[in-house]
């Protein structure tokens, strides 16, 4: 920037006394900012400005150094992680005061009208005012005119501001007005921002604009979460209405960010599996893969060896006077790292959840890897599950798998899929007979309340339907070549792809027998244990896991994105309850007692001679 501009700036942003109001400047290029002190700003003050140009727009940002909202280096790293697929800002050696000034002048500014210049002035000093918080963003194209204001969350890892410390220990210390639940619903009384679906949202935040599918028979909205190796990861919402799941798309979006990002900065020991002794999760208390995938050339995972040295993490009982126990760091980060080390297993993003306390984002956490654990115990061992049967009473779900059928042509039926837990699970099935096209679809909701359960099923049958069935004959080919090598079905999409062949139907005769028992939602309803708050839920989850040989931990994994806006994300970690991996090759069928035990409620009709590990692969998605 030119020394005539930066003058000019530094005099709009300096009070009538002449004392500067703003504790640092930030200029030039978006990725490459230079950052000037003025003369006799007060170390006192905390606002600062940064005034940045990125492909034609300038970008004028207010915000300070303790992480109340983005700074340059936030702003740049949002920026350009979601425009340039791939691209991870440099990092540069910062320090208080951030690059020195003085390294030159600056086209871009030279190359502005006089008029232009004056706005951008006129911006920066309106910024000053207290109705705009740290963080705050416009956004000024020098084509249009036009300005944008948006908000800039803190970036984990940034280089400048982030001096957060950070464990994964959970502190359920929540007070108790937190707590108290609003009827029918599991979770406390506070509610998200109303400023959530679009804090997280732009060019200059997490998220792109959420995809809105008009064609599936439940409201379905879509993001993608950019990531550094240039591909994108897809998250869902689906319910009753396109702004709850836009909202909830986000909030999973956000689950997903935490599992890629979050970083301990604290609480971590380095130490073998020995070492630690009983203080320690052995990962193959998860499960596990066996010596012959392990043996095979080129598997991208490796055990853990009772000698080897590693990274080891805080994970918090439910149990206030439990103590803690350490789990590996690679095994709570379901997403590659890029570390040295290999992965112990396959995994997925099972058991993240978010809230607006540790207690329900644990609650919320606890529930899904129950239902994953319901789902996959239902298919491997082949359960004969109760079919349940709706009511009048019941013409919400009606209403909702007439809905489906409709706009479909596939029948819809629902399955009592509660194992020896006891907590809810409903199993929705989408079946048509026809011998080409998509035959067959399955799906999975839990919830403590037994409709809440079978409505989230069949909103998520409802958009894996409709996503599923839009280019299926393209992917036929691939589909016929994943049934004759299982070894072929390697992506989350494979498996219900394979599992919707016509060939496949017979892998759900299980499901569907004549001989199925028959249960009506009305007798289900009174199974909700009735707890007035989230914290009774969660002991309550905790202990029927428990009950069924299993146990129960938790970690936060909060990065500086969800604390901006008081969000808490948790997730279970659940020794002995059933994992889910996506690609066949890749299953975890060892260390789990519970996949060939005979203590379940519902009877296996897996023939003699028959083992979980000769299932065709599982069809959730």
């Amino acid at each position: 920037m030119t020394d005539l501009f930066v003058d000019a700036l530094l005099r709009q942003l300096t009070a009538d006394g002449g004392l500067s109001r703003v504790r640092e400047v930030s200029h030039g290029p978006l990725t490459d900012p230079t950052s000037h002190r003025p003369k006799g700003a007060s170390l006192s003050l905390e606002t600062c400005v940064g005034v940045l140009h990125w492909r034609g727009r300038v970008h004028l940002l207010k915000y300070d150094l303790s992480g109340t909202g983005g700074c340059p280096y936030c702003l740049a790293g949002f920026t350009t992680w979601q425009q340039v697929s791939g691209f991870v800002p440099e990092e540069h050696d910062v320090t208080e005061g951030g690059r020195a000034a003085g390294q030159g002048g600056d086209p871009f500014w030279e190359l502005l009208s006089s008029s232009l210049r004056a706005l951008v002035l006129r911006l920066a000093g309106a910024l000053m005012d207290e109705e705009h918080p740290p963080g705050t963003l416009l956004v000024l194209d020098t084509v249009t005119c036009a300005t944008q204001r948006r908000t800039v969350p803190p970036r984990t890892a940034c280089p400048r501001c982030d001096t957060e410390e950070t464990t994964t220990r959970v502190r359920f210390d929540s007070p108790p007005e937190t707590l108290v639940k609003a009827e029918g619903e599991l979770r406390g009384p506070r509610k998200p921002a109303p400023s959530l679906a679009t804090d997280y949202v732009g060019p200059q935040s997490l998220f792109r604009e959420p995809l809105i599918d008009v064609d599936s028979p439940a409201a379905n909205a879509q993001l993608t979460i950019p990531l550094l190796n240039g591909e994108r990861e897809l998250t869902a919402g689906r319910s009753r209405s396109f702004g709850r799941s836009r909202v909830t798309a986000i909030l999973e979006g956000l689950e997903r960010y935490a599992g890629f990002h979050h970083r301990a900065s604290s609480g971590k020991i380095r130490a073998s599996l020995r070492q630690l002794g009983d203080l320690a999760i052995d990962p193959r208390d998860l499960g596990h893969h066996s010596k012959e995938q392990y043996d095979l050339e080129g598997f991208p995972f490796a055990p853990l060896g009772d000698e080897e040295e590693v990274d080891w993490v805080e994970v918090s009982p439910p149990g206030a006077d439990a103590p803690c126990r350490y789990l590996p760091e690679n095994v709570l980060y379901w997403a590659r790292r890029g570390t040295r080390y290999k992965s112990f297993f396959a995994d997925t993003s099972n058991g993240f959840a978010l809230g607006q306390t540790p207690e329900e984002a644990a609650l919320h956490a606890a529930l899904e890897v129950v239902e994953r654990d319901a789902f996959m115990l239902t298919w491997y061992r082949r359960l004969l599950l109760p079919e349940i049967v709706l009511g009048r009473q019941d013409r919400d779900l009606a209403d909702l798998v007439d809905r489906i059928e409709v706009f479909t042509g596939f029948r819809v039926r629902l399955f009592w899929a509660a194992v020896d837990t006891g907590i809810p699970v409903v199993i929705a099935l989408a079946a048509r007979d026809a011998d080409s096209g998509p035959c067959r679809f399955l799906s999975a909701g839990a919830s403590l309340f037994p409709a809440a359960a079978a409505e989230s099923a069949l909103v998520e049958l409802a958009g894996l339907v409709a996503a599923m069935c839009v280019d299926f004959e393209d992917r036929t080919e691939r589909a016929h070549a994943m049934s004759l090598d299982f070894d072929q079905v390697r992506g989350l999409d494979d498996h219900s792809l394979v599992a919707a062949l016509p060939s496949s139907r017979g892998w759900f005769d299980f499901l569907t027998r004549a001989d199925r028992p028959i249960v009506r939602m009305a007798e289900l309803l009174k199974e909700n244990p009735g707890h007035a708050t989230v914290r009774a839920d969660l002991d309550y989850v905790a202990e029927r896991i428990g009950g069924a040989g299993a146990s129960v931990y938790f970690a936060d994994v909060t990065t500086r994105e969800l604390r901006w806006r008081d969000l808490v994300c948790v997730r279970a970690i659940t020794p002995g309850l059933l994992p889910i991996t996506f690609g066949h090759p890749f299953r975890r069928m060892e260390g789990l007692p519970r996949l060939y035990a005979d203590a379940l409620p519902h009877r296996s009709l897996l023939q003699p001679g028959e083992s979980p590990r000769d299932v065709p692969p599982h069809p959730f998605a």
